[in-house]
């Protein structure tokens, strides 16, 4: 566990929670950014929360600049929450027996050939960003290019969002319907049959001959 991270983002969230009172007490008007910034965090962490319709409501409500820019921070934080409740987890249980499969081992080695473009194409486009977060966590991949890359895609998404919201003026039972649908997706994603149950998934999931230990790949290309 890295305490000085732990503290750092007990202070930002200190320090955004007396921001967030006093906005309630005297710019009441804003109070929704409050709301925006709290709700990116879990959006953006392992928690299965779309963040698309709350940044397209709120680009409606303030703006894509200033909703865009209140995203930014929680992003921040949330990558480092990511790390820090995720590595521990690979480490200390069955989790990290993924490491040793033979699909995770294919998947890495293409991974590293780009990795800081992956996590950015990824935090930028629609396509699902969790296998891409999970890769870079369990292998080690260093916090700080980590999030750097999730910020130089989000920024541009989250302002794409926004000013849609705004220029569009999506109607809000429709960001409604928007946001039950990825929930419903995420749902029938997360219940349906696994597709490990298969001949094929069960080899590509089976451990490599020469499995080792995978805990800090970048360490090892250094």
């Amino acid at each position: 566990m890295n305490r000085l991270r732990w503290k750092w983002i007990f202070i930002t969230l200190s320090l955004a929670a007396v921001v967030g009172a006093v906005t309630f007490r005297f710019f009441p008007e804003y109070v929704g950014l409050v709301w925006l910034f709290f709700y990116i965090i879990p959006s953006n962490s392992f928690i299965p929360f779309p963040h698309e319709p709350a940044i397209i409501y709120y680009g409606k409500l303030y703006g894509p600049m200033l909703t865009t820019l209140t995203a930014l921070v929680p992003t921040i934080i949330a990558c480092y929450i990511d790390y820090e409740v995720l590595t521990p987890a690979f480490d200390r249980t069955r989790l990290g027996k993924i490491r040793h499969t033979r699909v995770y081992r294919k998947t890495l080695y293409y991974f590293s050939k780009a990795p800081f473009f992956t996590n950015a194409f990824a935090a930028l486009s629609p396509v699902p960003f969790y296998p891409v977060r999970i890769l870079s966590i369990s292998s080690g991949y260093p916090a700080y290019k980590y999030t750097l890359a999730v910020l130089l895609g989000r920024l541009p998404r989250y302002f794409i969002l926004a000013y849609g919201g705004a220029a569009l003026n999506v109607p809000n039972g429709v960001i409604l319907l928007f946001f039950i649908g990825i929930l419903i997706s995420i749902a029938i994603q997360r219940w349906r049959k696994p597709a490990t149950a298969s001949p094929e998934m069960a080899f590509v999931l089976e451990p490599a001959e020469d499995a080792k230990p995978v805990r800090n790949f970048w360490a090892t290309k250094q």
